[in-house]
């Protein structure tokens, strides 16, 4: 097993003034799909965040404060979108090409979404089953984005990822599938 492990960048366009929040993201394929983490610091308190809703589907989770990634087979041009909500809503979405919306995947048991706070850190923790998602084998290499919508206080809405290829925000540009994560138990990248 190898975990990835990279900072994300706040886009320069995002509105208004900059949060001052820093975040880390992690992934890790395990022999049933993923473990994402998502690392927050900094002024925490001007980030909007959604109130508990437990375990469920819901669509527009990217309108308020929540976690994404996306996950291709290398060279593919379709993929998988995930969007984690801290209040526990998730989202999955299959694409055929950029912003190509083929399906809604069913998962066999929803994700496991938690919050802790660890000293000055607030730490997301994600367990995704992905046993059902036929295109993400364990045993095949895949390109990864990782990447958070952060929602101000002030309801404006803050955009992060590995990298912004474009001069808008757009997650589901593949330049921004930057991360390389091998089959499960293959070699660090």
């Amino acid at each position: 097993m190898s975990r990835v492990r990279a900072d994300l960048l706040p886009h320069t366009r995002n509105p208004g003034a900059a949060l001052d929040v820093r975040i880390a993201a992690a992934v890790e394929r395990t022999a049933r799909g993923f473990d994402f983490q998502f690392e927050l610091a900094g002024q925490l308190g001007d980030i909007a965040w959604p109130e508990p809703a437990g375990a469920g589907r819901a669509d527009r989770l990217w309108q308020h404060t929540c976690f994404e990634a996306f996950c291709a087979a290398p060279g593919a041009s379709a993929y998988y979108e995930f969007n984690f909500s801290p209040s526990g809503s998730y989202a999955v979405y299959r694409f055929g090409g950029y912003r190509e919306r083929l399906a809604d995947p069913e998962l066999a048991t929803p994700p496991t979404i938690s919050r802790r706070e660890a000293g000055a850190l607030l730490i997301i923790d994600v367990g995704l089953d992905a046993t059902g998602l036929p295109r993400l084998r364990p045993t095949a290499p895949l390109e990864v984005a990782l990447a958070a919508v952060i929602e101000g206080r002030d309801a404006r809405v803050h955009h992060y990822a590995l990298g912004h290829p474009g001069e808008q925000a757009d997650f589901h540009d593949r330049r921004g599938f930057l991360l390389a994560l091998p089959a499960f138990g293959g070699p660090a990248p």
